[in-house]
């Protein structure tokens, strides 16, 4: 028996190999790819009827809202180059309240993100911007 292992000890190594190379490959690869494939479904779902798929503020909803919604691909250009994240999750989570209406003109999607990551989200948004 100890002689069958010797003889197959080559192939024997090289399995244990593949399967090391396998798991360590996995391991590697970038993490943050499924979830923002997640997220930019979550946009375009909620978010680019009224923003647009390329979020630029001209979804097909858009020209039926009083307030035109903004292009949130210049969010960070509109803020000295760096992403508001807390603004955006405090918008995503409350709405945006407009004065003159008096309610939020935007509607408040934190009951309907609850069960989501609102990180990954904002970094699909953010990844977005212009440059």
């Amino acid at each position: 028996m100890f002689r069958f292992a010797g003889r197959n000890m080559p192939f024997l190594l090289m399995l244990v190999f593949a399967f090391v190379l396998v798991g360590a490959t996995q391991q590697t690869q970038p993490k943050t790819e499924k979830p923002l494939v997640e997220a930019k479904e979550w946009f375009r779902a909620y978010c680019a009827p009224c923003h647009g798929a390329d979020a630029k503020g001209r979804g097909p909803a858009a020209s039926a809202l009083k307030v035109p919604p903004p292009d949130l691909t210049t969010l960070a250009k509109r803020n000295n180059g760096k992403f508001p994240e807390d603004y955006f999750k405090k918008v995503l989570v409350h709405g945006v309240a407009v004065p003159a209406h008096g309610t939020a003109e935007m509607p408040i999607w934190g009951p309907t993100f609850a069960g989501v990551n609102e990180r990954q989200l904002t970094q699909y948004l953010e990844s977005v911007q212009a440059k």
